[in-house]
């Protein structure tokens, strides 16, 4: 599989050092005790109980790791003062469009963000040729362009809004959020203001990654437990702050899961705007 070419391709930058090994603490992945046998007589289960899933090891993980995540930033028309940079983060809505119909037209089913972290912790079954839908920072082309799209396709999709921007012009609003999430689909955190995460000092970790789990929840109502990486990177350090804030899985930028922490160095790939949808397809079709 040729992930990296993949990533190449879709002009994912800023990765350098993504796949050092960490020696913090992060989900645990092993296993549950199992309890003793009893000698009592077995009581006749209820038609509804079920036996909590057991968690996989990091090698069942890091073996479940091969649904394709695309990451996708602002939708919208290409302007005139838009950087060469800026134009790799930028999709026209037709082309996003018809990305996503190739997506749907060439056998590929998109799932939920939670469907996702089931399938890798617990190895919860999916559909043949799943793939993750996401979107960084919060532009307001999430609920305007993205939102209209994928409810028209019945595609679930995971969103990262930094929460700096909420209610500001061309950003996502409160109001929005909760829209995004009524239609099915799945919020996290994106830090405060975008800050890379292998920079920051101490002082900036509750600011960076408490306080915006803090906000979603209380604009959504219930705990916001996944965030998506700035820039997509990550550093040892990192993975320690993320895990005390409480977030159960991260999603980065690169080609490489840490062989020991996959759940908070999830990968994604960012298609960039110059695929159209013939061309998504044979790139997934060929690295998944």
């Amino acid at each position: 599989m040729r992930r990296r070419d993949f990533l190449a391709a879709g002009g994912a930058l800023f990765l350098a050092g993504c796949t050092t090994r960490s020696a913090t603490p992060a989900l645990s992945t092993g296993s549950s005790p199992t309890p003793p046998p009893s000698t009592a007589p077995s009581p006749v289960a209820s038609p509804t109980s079920s036996a909590p899933p057991t968690e996989g090891t990091v090698a069942e993980i890091l073996a479940r790791s091969n649904v394709p995540v695309l990451c996708f930033h602002q939708l919208r028309e290409f302007r005139a003062d838009d950087s060469a940079y800026a134009r790799t983060l930028i999709t026209p809505p037709d082309v996003f469009r018809n990305q996503l119909l190739a997506i749907r037209d060439g056998g590929w089913t998109p799932v939920s963000a939670p469907d996702l972290i089931d399938h890798l912790r617990f190895g919860t079954p999916l559909p043949e040729r799943a793939l993750l839908l996401s979107f960084d920072d919060g532009s307001a082309t999430h609920a305007t362009v993205a939102l209209p799209v994928l409810a028209e396709l019945g595609f679930p999709a995971v969103f990262f809004p930094m929460t700096v921007v909420l209610d500001k012009p061309d950003w996502l609003s409160r109001d929005q959020l909760r829209e995004l999430e009524r239609a099915g689909m799945t919020i996290g955190a994106h830090t405060w203001d975008h800050q890379r995460l292998d920079r920051i000092s101490g002082d900036q970790w509750p600011q960076q990654l408490d306080q915006p789990a803090a906000d979603l929840a209380e604009i959504l109502g219930h705990p916001v437990d996944l965030m998506a990486y700035p820039y997509g990177v990550w550093s040892p350090e990192t993975l320690a702050h993320v895990a005390a804030a409480g977030y159960r899985a991260a999603f980065q930028l690169a080609d490489a899961t840490d062989p020991d922490y996959p759940m908070l160095t999830i990968r994604r790939v960012m298609p960039p705007p110059t695929w159209d949808g013939p061309a998504l397809l044979g790139h997934l079709d060929a690295d998944f």
